[in-house]
């Protein structure tokens, strides 16, 4: 091949060469992924790109703000002073997390070829998760109605408990049904969001006689009391009553004895 066909050739391939340069480096960004980040704490975003030596500048943004760049690594607007660009993989590094960090950061690379495709994170940022389990009013001794409730309205999952035993129930609420003579048996609610998970209990039991009691005709434990505690009373004023009477008639016979004796 000759020198001119060479220099034809060289040149007709060189935007051959700048394109596929441009596809092997676009190829190294990972798809857009999604981070969890819990309120207070820190998270780290990755740039997504592995040819470092191939960067000539780095942006992230937020929305409309740039937020951090090669020449500001640590952070502009409300991110000043809470963000962090880490020069040798260019990932971001936000501290002190907030709700309103959640959403989307772009991060925009320049090569010596052009502009790389933008790559995209995702940021949710939760609070950590409290919960706590009440007992439903009811009238009923030996059945409750549980309920879990936590500081957080989406996002939630929960499990409960009965002692060590795992249920199936994986909502909020949970029907119990304890049998006769159990005491103080632990339920306990485990609620979870995409960071933390929290758990509470609470104790059941069922006793035998106010059980026997409702199920023989519905008359409640503390009428059952009161009627028992009326039917003491009453032996215990009759127990009285009958020593006083008893008393009174051995002291009427020694009146009488005594009389016919003095007659006598």
């Amino acid at each position: 091949m000759s020198g001119l066909s060479r220099a034809l050739c060289s040149n007709s391939m060189r935007p051959v060469f700048i394109a596929l340069s441009g596809l092997l480096v676009a190829s190294s960004i990972s798809a857009d992924p999604v981070v969890n980040g819990t309120v207070g704490e820190s998270v780290v975003l990755l740039a997504g790109f592995s040819q470092q030596s191939d960067i000539t500048g780095v942006e992230w943004s937020f929305g409309t703000d740039v937020i951090a760049n090669e020449g500001n690594i640590n952070g502009t607007k409300q991110f000043k002073d809470r963000v962090h660009l880490n020069r040798t993989d260019w990932s971001l590094t936000i501290n002190l997390l907030r709700a309103e960090d959640s959403g989307e950061y772009n991060c925009a690379f320049e090569t010596a070829t052009g502009q790389l495709p933008t790559h995209a994170v995702t940021l949710r940022v939760y609070e950590k998760i409290e919960s706590e389990v009440t007992r439903k009013p009811s009238h009923e001794t030996c059945r409750a109605t549980l309920l879990c409730t936590t500081n957080q309205r989406e996002h939630v999952s929960y499990r409960w408990k009965r002692g060590d035993q795992d249920l199936p129930e994986h909502a909020g609420i949970l029907e119990v049904a304890l049998s006769p003579g159990e005491i103080n048996v632990t339920f306990t609610c485990i609620a979870s969001n995409p960071v933390s998970e929290a758990t509470a209990s609470i104790r059941e039991s069922c006793d035998y006689i106010a059980f026997v009691t409702e199920s023989s005709g519905g008359v409640s434990f503390c009428v059952l009391k009161s009627v028992l505690l009326s039917v003491g009373l009453v032996l215990m004023i009759s127990a009285v009553i009958g020593v006083h009477v008893r008393d009174c008639m051995h002291t009427k016979r020694n009146v009488r004895r005594h009389r016919a004796a003095c007659e006598t």
